[in-house]
């Protein structure tokens, strides 16, 4: 990689670190993954476009990293103050509520994944179904919540204006 295009990276760190904190909301993450990203970006051969390279992997790197952390369900509460971990009950309650809306399929596939600890073989295993329909399943939980949580922040963010 050339002298230059290091430098253009390093001079959109600050970029690269809000696009990262704005996906996972840790600092230590967002550090790790921006460093992470910035290293692929810099060891890859023969990147035309080194900005939207790492724009690339950072956002793979977050979403790895977002899909291997789990739901924290009111049976499985830490022991720590609510102001320390981010967590209040209402808005458990909220995913809760959404989660009840989504298709029975698709609330049991997750329930499964998240809840019981299985993997997504061991799921269709137990469902009798393909791997790929779990993971299509998988899939679509994620993004219909990801949609209902959207639609609910742009809400409260209208009704605060």
């Amino acid at each position: 990689m050339r002298e230059q295009d290091k430098q253009m990276l390093a001079d959109h760190y600050l970029d690269f670190y809000r696009m990262a904190y704005n996906l996972l909301h840790n600092e230590t993450d967002t550090e790790d993954v921006v460093q992470d990203a910035l290293a692929a970006t810099m060891s890859a051969p023969f990147v035309k476009n080194p900005y939207g390279y790492c724009v690339k992997v950072l956002y793979n790197r977050c979403n790895k990293l977002l899909s291997r952390r789990s739901y924290v369900l009111p049976g499985n509460l830490p022991d720590v103050a609510e102001e320390e971990n981010g967590i209040d009950e209402y808005r458990i309650q909220q995913l809760l509520d959404l989660k009840a809306q989504l298709p029975p399929r698709i609330a049991k596939v997750l329930d499964l994944y998240y809840v019981n600890g299985l993997t997504q073989s061991q799921i269709a295993e137990n469902q009798g179904i393909s791997e790929s329909l779990v993971k299509k399943l998988f899939y679509k939980g994620h993004e219909r919540l990801r949609q209902q949580i959207m639609n609910i922040n742009n809400n409260q963010k209208y009704n605060n204006e």
